[in-house]
């Protein structure tokens, strides 16, 4: 049997007569809810674990002699194992683990009344005294391993490791000269796909036969004055000038048509008024050729009405040869007319597929060169029609309870607990797609 006057001690100075033991022993026992300072709240949040640091102080009261004694053997700093346990003198080892320090102490006292038989169990107060490391790597300036402390923050984990990476250095990085020229060249591009946008839209809409262009919204909705504003008004221009110089061109094709359709008209009320002219010749020379031949009439009179009736035969077939070719000439009106339209629609097919073409290849050139700047460690911001070069946005993702466990994304604010691995990445994908300007090329291009 376990005896307790074996087990050295140092014996505590007596309390004032007026303060309960009890009492006493209760402010001994409350150092164990209390964490570095902190109120008692954090630490009952906070279930131990491994690399965890604890302090173990052990007291009995001893109602005869009205003092405490202190369990020097038992008390000091104890490391949790990576199973979560201690190894406490007389105890031996014991799970700590996912446990609080209220609920460590109790289970010490608990023990250690079961093993010396004490009719009431010691007084066992338990604190943290040193918290396992968070750790931090990723897009940081140091991936390191720091000291937790209630309250830590993402954000001021970062501080604590130098902040975000700059990537400014000589060692094959990139530098900010150039973001800004990764930065320049991506807003080229960005207003090129506008341009070309504009310009698809006018080429539909020639295409089509429309009245007017159906712009994008994201270039209708540009601010007037803007570079973009003025890109609009460029093709609206050169839509309605290429529009008159049609209409134009087909209204005189219409006189034209006019004018010929007219002549035909003419030309055939003459081939009928001749023909009738001829028929009354020919009537005469009939009855003169009668007469020559009974010797009434001499034969130079039915050689001259023969040379009248051969005249207007030709004069006919003059008419015949003026209207062919009036005919001749509107069908060519009117096939050119035709022509003006259709080689209207297919210069426009024509110069879409080169637009759709540029679109494709600047917007390639456009997403890799905007990978390579965010890369660079940089992103693109917006306010309205400008851009300016900003630090790329970050997100935070936390593995908590063992490198098997899943990730969890966290923001700023979040705070972290002891033990937990942060990693800082790059918001590559969603800059990617938020940050881009050209979302009317892509609404353009289905």
């Amino acid at each position: 049997m376990f005896r307790v006057s074996a087990l050295p001690y140092h014996p505590i100075s007596r309390p004032p007569r007026r303060m309960a033991p009890w009492l006493l022993a209760l402010m001994l026992s409350g150092a164990g809810v209390f964490d570095i300072g902190h109120a008692a709240a954090a630490s009952e949040v906070y279930r131990v674990g491994p690399q965890a640091r604890i302090k173990v102080a052990i007291v009995e009261w001893i109602a005869a002699t009205g003092e405490y004694k202190e369990w020097t053997a038992l008390n000091g700093e104890y490391v949790v194992s990576q199973s979560g346990s201690i190894s406490v003198p007389m105890i031996g080892q014991m799970q700590v683990g996912d446990k609080t320090v209220d609920d460590i102490s109790a289970a010490i006292g608990e023990r250690l009344k079961q093993i010396t038989g004490l009719a009431v169990a010691p007084t066992a107060s338990v604190e943290v005294v040193k918290y396992p490391m968070v750790y931090v790597s990723g897009a940081v300036e140091k991936r390191s391993e720091l000291e937790f402390r209630p309250g830590l923050t993402v954000r001021q984990a970062i501080a604590m490791a130098g902040g975000r990476e700059r990537r400014s250095t000589q060692g094959g990085e990139y530098s900010e000269a150039q973001q800004i020229s990764y930065a320049g060249e991506i807003s080229r591009m960005e207003l090129q796909l506008k341009q070309l946008g504009a310009r698809r839209a006018r080429l539909l809409a020639e295409l089509n036969d429309q009245p007017a262009i159906t712009f994008p919204p994201e270039i209708k909705a540009a601010p007037q004055g803007s570079a973009v504003w003025q890109i609009m008004m460029s093709e609206l221009d050169l839509f309605n000038a290429r529009a008159e110089a049609l209409r134009q061109q087909l209204a005189a094709a219409a006189d034209l048509e006019v004018l010929l359709r007219n002549e035909i008209n003419i030309l055939d009320e003459k081939m009928s008024s001749q023909d009738e002219q001829v028929k009354i010749a020919q009537d005469e020379l009939n009855d003169i050729s009668k007469l020559v031949d009974t010797k009434i009439l001499t034969t130079s009179r039915k050689t001259s009405l023969e040379r009248i009736v051969a005249e207007m035969q030709a004069g006919k077939l003059d008419l015949v040869v003026a209207s062919m070719q009036a005919k001749q000439k509107l069908s060519e009106t009117e096939r050119d007319a035709l022509n003006l339209k259709g080689q209207r629609k297919t210069d426009a097919g024509q110069q879409l597929q080169i637009a759709e073409t540029e679109i494709e290849d600047t917007k390639l050139k456009r997403n890799t060169t905007l990978q390579l700047l965010q890369i660079s460690g940089a992103s693109l911001s917006r306010s309205q029609s400008m851009k300016a070069l900003d630090l790329q946005p970050l997100e935070y993702w936390i593995t908590r309870n063992g490198d098997e466990a899943a990730a969890i994304k966290a923001s700023e604010a979040t705070e972290l607990q002891p033990g937990d691995v942060l990693d800082v990445r790059y918001n590559i994908s969603g800059s990617l797609d938020g940050t881009t300007l050209s979302s009317a090329d892509t609404g353009q291009s289905q």
